[in-house]
């Protein structure tokens, strides 16, 4: 075998479900592994580590060699053909460390488990989401991590160090509807800004984790096994008025609340931010109709705003090999 091409899915998170720990365990939370954007990369073995990408070569260095030193290599060329754009809500760090370390684990016959390659390179210490969308798509729940024996803090997956991900407590094939994906120019949360709102804003009240969880037991998780859309986005609006989701709605600034109130105004079925945004998961009944007017609507902002038309990944990231 000299070389593989590993496509990604991205991720989006609806929401974590315990900022508090009373129970004994934080995080946990629920989101969905969706088609595009995506990772595609073309991997071959080398004797060095050689990265063809220009936005993403310090982080794909960092990766390898923090991989290097647990599971030792020759070396790798890697060559992106597309890439999930970074600090947008879709999960780029979680999409672009796995489909790296993939790469690594099947040419070079590691024979290790997504769970051990994403221990490796230190994600999934928050949520567990984006790990699970890519070894298995679709619609996701994950059941935190416990609380204080095995996550002491308040943190992001970039902040806390070497914490395994946490079980994953249901994933269920997601309808194959399009889905709109909206995202205005604004501001992007990461850094020394997620964890300063963390650390200043957490812990979150208890009533915020039994609300969601309510939501999340009797309307979205019978919505999606009954194939109720209309459901599925009341409880994607709910979602959006209170809790931690505010915090990270909040931290964007007006251009993010502008777009959500008016996606969520038309005759959308429902409208939810992905983790800090900007980007917005729509589901609707036209969604081409939609996607008309929400160009239209976002040429309105200051500084403008994409929206595209994506699908769920069903099936995580995939390997073609040669």
């Amino acid at each position: 075998m000299h070389h593989v091409k590993i496509t990604t899915p991205s991720r989006l998170h609806f929401s974590l479900l315990d900022l508090n720990g009373a129970l004994g365990r934080v995080d946990g939370g629920f989101g969905l592994a969706i088609a595009e954007p995506n990772f595609q990369i073309i991997a071959e073995r080398a004797t060095s580590i050689d990265i063809a990408t220009s936005v993403y070569r310090d982080r794909a260095i960092a990766v390898l060699q923090r991989f290097q030193k647990v599971y030792p290599f020759p070396g790798i060329k890697l060559t992106f053909e597309s890439e999930i754009p970074m600090h947008c809500g879709f999960g780029s760090g979680t999409q672009l460390a796995l489909g790296i370390v993939q790469s690594v684990n099947v040419l070079y016959q590691l024979e290790l488990g997504v769970q051990e390659l994403a221990q490796a390179v230190g994600r999934g210490g928050t949520s567990g989401i984006g790990v699970a969308a890519f070894h298995t798509g679709g619609f996701i729940v994950d059941g935190g991590h416990r609380f204080p024996e095995e996550k002491a803090a308040f943190l992001p997956s970039s902040a806390v160090g070497d914490i395994q991900p946490p079980p994953i407590l249901i994933r269920y094939p997601f309808p194959e509807l399009p889905l709109l994906i909206v995202m205005p120019n604004c501001s992007r949360i990461y850094g020394d800004t997620e964890v300063e709102l963390f650390r200043t804003l957490c812990p979150q009240p208890e009533w915020v984790a039994q609300k969601l969880s309510h939501i999340l037991l009797l309307q979205v998780l019978p919505a999606l096994i009954e194939n109720d859309m209309s459901n599925f986005g009341k409880a994607l609006n709910n979602i959006q008025t209170f809790g931690w989701k505010r915090v990270e709605i909040d931290a964007q600034g007006s251009e993010l609340q502008l777009t959500l109130d008016y996606l969520q105004d038309t005759d959308a079925f429902g409208a939810g931010v992905s983790s800090w945004g900007p980007a917005i998961c729509v589901i609707a009944e036209d969604i081409d109709g939609l996607k008309q007017e929400t160009d239209a609507f976002l040429k309105t902002l200051p500084k403008g705003g994409t929206c595209f038309i994506t699908q769920a990944n069903n099936l995580g990231a995939s390997v073609v090999s040669g």
